[in-house]
């Protein structure tokens, strides 16, 4: 799949491009995402990506989830010339956040991926308690 992301992605960055990087952080309803292009001569441009594949990267953190322990609440995708590119995830540490999600997305995220209490990091513990009021 992100092969694919890649093949959709190539063909929207400016001429010349250097290097493409963009972090997500999502829990429930709730992401936020940024993108940036690095251009040759060390500026950075903003880069909005195609809804498609914003969809792609959705249907690759549904196909992440592990039973009991959830799914990656963020990702960080570097994408560098021709077509090399590179992802990390984050399922376990606190995804950052300006705009805090609510307990209503914790609980939502605990619906759509569920994590066993035992193995569910403090912080995702702690909006979970948010939603119970």
């Amino acid at each position: 799949m992100l092969d694919d992301i890649t093949t959709m992605v190539l063909p929207t960055l400016p001429r010349g491009w250097v290097q493409l990087v963009v972090r997500a952080s999502v829990i429930g309803r709730h992401s936020e995402a940024s993108a940036g292009v690095l251009m040759p001569d060390r500026t950075t441009v903003r880069w909005d990506f195609p809804p498609d594949v914003w969809e792609l990267f959705q249907l690759l953190r549904k196909g992440m989830h592990v039973e009991g322990l959830g799914s990656w609440v963020g990702f960080s995708y570097v994408l560098d010339p021709p077509h090399e590119w590179s992802i990390s995830y984050n399922r376990d540490e606190a995804p950052v956040f300006q705009v805090a999600p609510t307990g209503l997305d914790y609980a939502t995220e605990n619906r759509w991926f569920p994590r066993d209490p035992e193995t569910a990091p403090a912080w995702f513990r702690v909006g979970l308690a948010r939603a119970r009021g």
